[in-house]
């Protein structure tokens, strides 16, 4: 049964000269990230940043369904997870070994590749040959 919290907040974080909001709106806390670079030191700044973090976002998404808390994570506006309440995990975030992490990265990855489309040719390209490296690994016996 979910607990009754409501989180009302309007904040900012600075992490390395970059502002990052933090919005509490009842049951959805957003933040909302200014670059990746920015996530990541969040994340390496924070819980998240030892050895067990497929751990850590377990116990994290735990706290949050029993509290009907959501927490959304957007890249300049875009969604890109979801964790808690109303997270719906997908296939992505098992992937990625990510505990009840709801990823959305199609739409920062399209705003992505029109900037550096070249860029994002290489990238998508790499991760490409990795997982078919990876499947051919694990058909061998």
């Amino acid at each position: 049964m979910a607990l009754p919290l409501e989180v009302l907040a309007d904040l900012q974080l600075a992490v390395d000269g970059e502002d990052i909001d933090i919005r509490g709106t009842g049951d959805r806390i957003v933040v909302d990230l200014p670059s990746l670079r920015a996530g990541r030191r969040l994340l390496a700044s924070g819980p998240f940043a030892s050895g067990q973090r497929a751990r850590t976002t377990g116990r994290v998404h735990e706290a949050l369904h029993i509290s009907g808390l959501t927490v959304e994570v957007r890249l300049r506006g875009d969604p890109v997870a979801r964790l808690g309440a109303d997270a719906q995990p997908g296939a992505v975030g098992r992937f990625l070994n990510l505990d009840g992490v709801e990823l959305q990265p199609v739409r920062p990855l399209r705003a992505a590749l029109r900037r550096r489309p070249v860029l994002a040719a290489v990238v998508i390209g790499g991760l490409l040959v990795g997982l078919g490296w990876w499947f051919f690994r694990r058909r061998e016996p």
